[in-house]
């Protein structure tokens, strides 16, 4: 299948001169885009073959970002156009990641793909028909470059392609003011939907607070979360279920989860998660907190968004959604439920959201961080989950230069630096997708547990005094988000927007293919 992650897999590791790519037609041309042009790698009628952009109509225009839609692409000669979009199977009930259109004769056909949610283009890639397909390269960019600037190099200019820019333009919802969040307000799930969760959890009149987890026998707060989220959990469609699990004679852990069987894989779970409780009284290094919006009402938040829209589609895989107890003393809720996995199941990949959203646009890293790996100074046990995240993240959003810097300052100060409240202003306007062995969060469990390759989106932690402290609250957190170039929420909105993004098409995509270690 073009398009897929196979066919991305071996274009990335292309970048890296990788020996394990098969076809040497794919190599070469890889290599023409990817680094310099080279003479000999295409024919002179190859050369020549290029196919006018104006050969080829798409509607309707514009598309509407962050949504399903059936999209016609209309061909005036023959062609094939290369489609990197999640799109539905054609005939089939499951996404894929990208496809490539064939017309061996002028033509219409129409599919269903999801357009990006926060760039105003959708690009799309045209050859003669065929030689994407017979090529087998279904990925021309870096994963950490956007579209225009492929397309503006001098390998592009000099390839056998040629391309089409399409307007994407995503509606606000009405009543709502670009100061409060309306660009990422509406769509399949929205940045403004995730920011409304957290300020459920952060209310102090809504009975959320104090979630310390079930130390004792019984923790009100805490447990009205709990059955706060079974409820909606269920509405969205989820088989929505409460785990209990005794840690000792006076205490327990207890999660929730949601559940969505697979229709080819069952037994293969990918899950996601985010831990629930808030740090207890007396836990350093700041004493512990009430709200704890930050960490991790945040990331409850953002887990629950991405679920909206997950639960809405078929999946290959079993998908997991859970909400994790007592993260902050032990892991225990994480470690019982990784006890108790059916036996015959097997769990892929885990997407974790932990202390998140006070990152781009704002003024701090936003660190997505890869596990396991062996040496977190030097980028590379993780190399396939990286690029494939860096990939998602550029389709749907335009942070490829916020990549590119990420990469650069991770290379020359390591993991440490990238979460340093007192860092440059440069390191803040950049996002970090890295490997790593610090690994403090539920993700740890099922990397070193399981040996799964699991990601966790996070941003500033141990260097905020708010980190477990009474002022982790949602109104910190806005006053941290505060730029020349927009109010706190309309940040944390965008931040919360693309992360809840981010998480649902990673999913999506390993949904189709698996990463393992």
């Amino acid at each position: 299948m073009l398009g897929g992650l196979a066919d991305l897999n071996d274009s990335l590791n292309s970048e890296r001169h990788s020996a394990s790519m098969e076809r040497a037609s794919a190599v070469c041309l890889a290599l023409l885009i990817l680094a310099s042009p080279l003479s000999g790698c295409l024919s002179e009628s190859q050369e020549q073959a290029l196919v006018p952009s104006g050969d080829l109509d798409v509607s309707p225009s514009p598309l509407v970002g962050a949504a399903l839609q059936y999209v016609e692409f209309t061909a005036s000669s023959p062609m094939s156009v290369h489609v990197p979009y999640l799109v539905r199977d054609d005939g089939g009930v499951f996404f894929t990641n990208g496809t490539t259109l064939r017309f061996d004769s002028p033509g219409s056909r129409t599919i269903e793909m999801i357009a990006p949610p926060n760039i105003g283009s959708a690009f799309f890639l045209i050859g003669k028909p065929g030689f994407f397909e017979e090529s087998g390269l279904g990925v021309l960019r870096s994963s950490n470059q956007s579209w225009l600037d492929l397309f503006d190099s001098d390998g592009f200019l000099e390839s056998p392609y040629s391309w089409v820019e399409h307007p994407v333009s995503r509606e606000n919802m009405s009543g709502v003011s670009e100061e409060e969040g309306a660009l990422h307000s509406t769509g399949i799930i929205d940045g403004l939907s995730a920011f409304e969760w957290l300020e459920v959890f952060a209310d102090p009149d809504a009975g959320y607070n104090d979630r310390w987890g079930p130390f004792t026998i019984y923790d009100a707060p805490y447990m009205r979360a709990v059955d706060y989220i079974q409820g909606y959990l269920q509405g969205m469609g989820w088989d929505s279920q409460i785990h209990r699990y005794w840690v000792s004679d006076l205490s327990y852990a207890v999660n929730v989860c949601g559940y969505k069987t697979g229709s080819l894989f069952p037994d293969e779970w990918l899950v996601l998660g985010a831990h629930l409780d808030v740090a207890e009284p007396g836990t350093p290094p700041s004493g512990g907190t009430r709200i704890g919006a930050h960490d991790n009402g945040a990331g409850v938040a953002l887990v629950l968004e991405a679920a909206r829209g997950l639960v809405e589609f078929d999946h290959r895989r079993t998908v997991v959604v859970c909400f994790w107890s007592n993260e902050e003393n032990g892991y225990d809720g994480v470690d019982r439920w990784i006890d108790n996995i059916p036996q015959g199941v097997s769990i892929t990949n885990y997407l974790n959201a932990d202390a998140v959203g006070t990152n781009w646009p704002g003024y701090y890293t936003l660190v997505v961080d890869c596990i396991p790996n062996y040496d977190d100074e030097v980028l590379g046990d993780q190399w396939e989950m990286i690029r494939m995240l860096e990939w998602v993240g550029t389709q749907n959003n335009d942070i490829s230069d916020a990549l590119q810097l990420g990469r650069e300052i991770f290379h020359d100060e390591g993991y440490a630096s990238m979460k340093d409240v007192d860092s440059s202003e440069q390191k803040r306007q950049s996002i970090s997708v890295h490997d790593s062995d610090r690994g403090r969060s539920d993700y740890e469990r099922f990397a070193d547990q399981l040996g799964v390759v699991s990601v966790d989106w996070g941003s500033l932690t141990g260097g905020s005094e708010c980190y477990h402290a009474t002022c982790d609250t949602v109104e910190t957190m806005l006053d941290m988000m505060i730029t020349d170039n927009g109010t706190g929420e309309r940040n944390l909105v965008e931040s919360f927007d693309l992360i809840s993004w981010w998480m649902f098409n990673a999913a999506m995509v390993l949904d189709e293919t698996p990463i393992y270690d």
